[in-house]
C-alpha cells in the first residue's frame, strides 16, 4: 500500500493512497539527476512490486531512460527522466494542481 505524507506546519499526516499520477510524479521529479532503482525504491516508498510495474511502463514510453554508469570500476544502471518525460511531468503538475 503506498501512502503519502502531506506535511502540514510542524506536523505530518499521512493521507490515503496515492494516485497513480501521484506515484508517476515522483518517480519522475527524482530521476532528472539520474537515479538509481533502489532510490527509487525508498525515496518513493514504493514496494518492489511496484517498482517492476512503474519502471518498465515508464522506460517502454521513453518516458525515463536506463544508463549504465561506472561507479567505482562498477557498471551501475542509473534511471534518468527523458525530454518526454519532463513535458509529461509538467502535464502532471499542471492536471494534479487542478484537481487538488
Amino acid at each position: 500500500m503506498a501512502y503519502c505524507i502531506v506535511s502540514l506546519g510542524n506536523r505530518q499526516m499521512v493521507n490515503a493512497r496515492r494516485s497513480e499520477f501521484e506515484i508517476i510524479q515522483e518517480i519522475l521529479m527524482l530521476s532528472r539527476h539520474g537515479t538509481k532503482r533502489t532510490e527509487i525504491l525508498y525515496q518513493c516508498n514504493l514496494s518492489y512490486t511496484q517498482l517492476q510495474k512503474y519502471l518498465p511502463f515508464l522506460i517502454e514510453r521513453d518516458v525515463v531512460e536506463e544508463q549504465h554508469v561506472k561507479d567505482n570500476g562498477n557498471s551501475t544502471k542509473v534511471y534518468k527522466i527523458t525530454q518526454k518525460g519532463n513535458l509529461f511531468l509538467e502535464d502532471i503538475g499542471k492536471a494534479l494542481s487542478h484537481l487538488s
